[in-house]
């Protein structure tokens, strides 16, 4: 049986991520600055309970004004050079993600003991 504080981690998780997904309901109807507002709500409760910030509140919100990112609605998305270039359409703020394309190897790869 799961303890009380752990049931209360995983109650607060579920609420976040809600609440983030409320958050972009929001944002695609226009209304910004409620969606704001839902995102830092999400981030305050899980700060509260001490938890990590899940995927989606870790990489799809801007830092700088706290929108969550979507893809062609407060959010313009780009490759560059091995990189996602994420551009905050409301605020102007840019985040770089380095990726690796589809069957492209490090330098640790086999093509590098052959030579």
């Amino acid at each position: 049986m799961a303890s009380l504080a752990e049931l209360a981690r995983d109650i607060a998780l579920q609420r976040s991520l809600l609440l983030y997904r409320l958050a972009v309901e929001a944002a695609r109807g226009g209304d910004y600055d409620h969606a704001r507002r839902l995102v830092e709500h999400a981030l305050e409760l899980l700060k509260r309970m001490r938890l990590r910030k899940p995927y989606p509140l870790r990489r799809l919100v801007c830092r700088n004004c706290g929108a969550p990112l979507i893809h062609g609605v407060t959010a313009r998305v780009r490759l560059r050079e091995g990189r996602v270039v994420v551009t905050c359409l409301l605020c102007g703020y840019i985040r770089r993600f380095p990726f690796r394309a589809p069957g492209e190897r490090g330098a640790a790869g086999p093509r590098a003991e052959e030579a």
